[in-house]
């Protein structure tokens, strides 16, 4: 009879060795399920907050590229306002030069 009990004690370890790693296998199977759930909503969450990030650099940008148009178009203006300003003066010695050759060919 010693034979019959020890041959059915491992019968049973084998049993309990065998719910063991079952309950492991569940576990790691649990764990692994937690951590993909876990990871795809910390890349969710990240994208969301690079998405925001983006937007406010955009936003920024957009801001300073306005101002430095602004910048360069105020600087046209002026510039262009400085060449008209000597562009009639130079029309106005032409066209005294013009009248002053006119008069001399006249009285000539």
């Amino acid at each position: 009879m010693k034979k019959e009990e020890t041959l059915l004690k491992i019968k049973e370890t084998e049993a309990d060795v065998r719910r063991s790693l079952d309950g492991v296998l569940e576990e790691r199977e649990r764990l692994l399920r937690a951590a993909r759930r876990e990871s795809l909503e910390l890349r969710d969450r990240l994208r969301a907050e690079a998405e925001v990030r983006f937007g406010s650099i955009l936003k920024e940008s957009e801001g300073v590229i306005a101002r430095e148009r602004e910048t360069l178009l105020a600087g046209g203006r002026k510039e262009a306002a400085a060449m008209k300003a000597r562009a009639d003066a130079n029309m106005e010695r032409a066209v005294d030069r013009l009248i002053e050759k006119f008069e001399g060919a006249l009285n000539a």
